[in-house]
């Protein structure tokens, strides 16, 4: 499935230059650095099916540097120490995950709680960023977390499709004024069939009745990230991804999704 979405991005690069006199070059700097991002994503995680550790590592380095990003809602400071405690914090909790041990990360959690007990935005941000983000690594099956994750972020883009082309109705104008109802039940109708074809064409193991829920889980981390933006008058969450932003812009989707994954592995 990640072979086939690297075609497709380079069939969408041919495109961009085939349109690029139809464009503002403004745009087509932006779509650019899009498809290009969208490379390195696609080459991280196919590395990531091949071996749990390195699927860890990336998780790790992916909470560690949202963890920075978040703290910005609140106007915290990322200094050496949170910086340190953040990349200690993450080791162990990953650590957990590895070995599942359950009472690590419990442990791990009072420890932080009583760490920052007075400072209730970094308990938060812990929680956002590693636990609830990090949980869909719980699961063994590496194709089974990069096939959804990659449903997860198809789902962004045919909602943003979907508004483009058939948005009216805003659904939260005062936190992000490009959201529509359209552009939400357009995502949750191909994010569905995208599912369905894919589970047919190369035999996926998704469970198709969850995936207008997951669309609809998704879009809710969505409007959080940006609701948290809007409150420091943010654009982005930051500027690593080229053309996308912050680590939070590309994962705020997984934020709810994530725990619903697991949840879908271990019950389903």
């Amino acid at each position: 499935m990640l072979v086939a979405m690297f075609f497709v991005d380079i069939l969408a690069l041919i495109i961009l230059f085939l349109i690029k006199n139809k464009i503002s070059e403004k745009k087509f700097t932006n779509i650019k650095q899009r498809i290009f991002t969208w490379f390195v994503i696609i080459i991280l995680f196919y590395l990531a099916t091949m071996s749990r550790i390195y699927l860890l590592l990336l998780f790790g380095l992916i909470s560690t540097l949202a963890f920075k990003e978040f703290l910005q809602f609140a106007y915290i400071k990322y200094n050496s120490k949170l910086m340190i405690t953040s990349i200690v914090v993450n080791l162990a909790f990953y650590l957990g995950i590895y070995f599942k041990n359950l009472y690590v990360l419990l442990i791990l959690f009072i420890l932080i709680v009583l760490r920052f007990y007075k400072r209730s935005f970094i308990i938060f941000a812990f929680l956002v960023t590693t636990y609830l983000i990090g949980s869909i690594t719980y699961i063994d099956d590496l194709n089974f977390i990069v096939n959804y994750m990659i449903l997860i972020e198809l789902n962004d883009v045919f909602q943003y499709i979907s508004g483009n082309i058939f948005g009216e109705r805003k659904i939260t104008p005062n936190i992000s004024p490009n959201k529509t109802v359209e552009g939400l039940i357009g995502g949750m109708i191909l994010t569905t069939l995208t599912a369905a074809l894919l589970k047919y064409i190369f035999h996926i193991n998704y469970q198709i009745k969850f995936i207008p829920y997951l669309a609809l889980i998704g879009f809710f981390g969505d409007i959080f990230i940006s609701a948290l933006k809007r409150k420091v008058n943010l654009k982005d969450s930051g500027t690593l991804l080229l053309g996308h932003g912050g680590i939070l812009d590309r994962v705020d989707s997984l934020i709810f999704t994530a725990p619903i994954i697991l949840f879908i592995f271990k019950y389903s």
